[in-house]
């Protein structure tokens, strides 16, 4: 038996396109089989160090895992491993990302030249040093204890399908794509905010936003980036709290159903996002604005 702890899993929540544990080691594990799932599978160490060994191709391959450090697990692939924690504490951490196969296939289809075949080289490494998806890892930790929307989700579950196969399975040469990007005139952007701006209690995808914008997912999140200075999520983050402020100065709902309606699935959600919009709570708000309105 592995003794592996589960610390947390975004399992429950509205997350579409990744599934993220975060695990903690202690001690040592005797050798184990994983399980193949129909996924990517991403393992980014967060906290302290410990060392593995894998069995591939007929011997067994070492390598040390400290903060910063991943591997990656092609889809339907097992393996045979051992490890041992190496700190003080005998403790170590760390971020499991199974990113959809099918979100990877799409990813790669829109980016893909055209008269190019996809690269041979398969999403698998014992290990490798990649900043990018150590910081990802982090904020995606984050993000998960924090309850983000499924928008969240997908725009990061895209940009690192992206990364992924753009640094490590050698799919693409930047220099040598001389494809202009798909418009995204006046009229698409105004349909777009339009949208965002009539729906924002409910859940919205990047699917849905691009659909209406009549451009591919992936060109969708980089246009609007540069038309609106933030992403999608950013945006929509900033509807959502700008209309519960109102709710919050002017009504007398509850906290969480104000939440509810500004589409946060839970009040703790709603609170963190509101928090590091505002600056201070949902409550905490409320109390001040009904004390500046009673001066008045």
């Amino acid at each position: 038996m592995k003794p592996n702890l589960l610390i947390g899993s975004s399992r429950d929540l509205p997350w579409r396109g990744l599934l993220l544990d975060h695990h903690r080691g202690q001690g040592k594990a005797d050798v184990f089989e994983t399980h193949a799932t129909g996924d990517v599978t991403l393992v980014v160490a967060t906290r302290g160090r410990s060392m593995i060994q894998v069995f591939k191709q007929g011997r067994w391959h070492t390598a040390l895992y400290e903060a910063g450090n991943a591997g990656l697990t092609r889809p339907g692939e097992t393996t045979r491993m051992s490890w041992q924690a190496l700190d003080a504490d005998d403790r170590f951490e760390t971020a499991h990302l199974y990113l959809s196969s099918a979100i990877i296939g799409e990813v790669a289809e829109e980016y893909r030249r055209i008269g190019t075949r996809y690269s041979d080289q398969p999403l698998s490494a014992l290990v490798l040093r990649d900043p990018t998806i150590a910081a990802l890892a982090g904020e995606v930790l984050g993000a998960m204890q924090d309850e983000m929307p499924g928008i969240y989700e997908e725009q990061a579950t895209r940009f690192l399908a992206a990364h992924l196969l753009a640094r490590h399975a050698g799919w693409w040469e930047p220099e040598s794509d001389r494809r202009a990007p798909e418009a995204f005139g006046d009229r698409q952007l105004a349909r777009v905010l339009d949208y965002m701006s009539s729906h924002f209690g409910k859940e919205l995808t990047l699917t849905a936003l691009a659909s209406e914008a009549c451009i591919s997912v992936h060109h969708f999140v980089r246009r609007f980036r540069e038309r609106m200075g933030m992403t999608p999520f950013a945006y929509l983050t900033e509807i959502r709290i700008e209309a519960a402020c109102r709710m919050l100065r002017t009504g007398d709902m509850t906290v969480a159903e104000i939440g509810r309606l500004c589409g946060y699935t839970s009040a703790g959600s709603f609170s963190s996002a509101f928090h590091r919009r505002v600056g201070t709570t949902p409550r905490t708000y409320r109390a001040e604005a009904r004390i500046r309105s009673n001066r008045q």
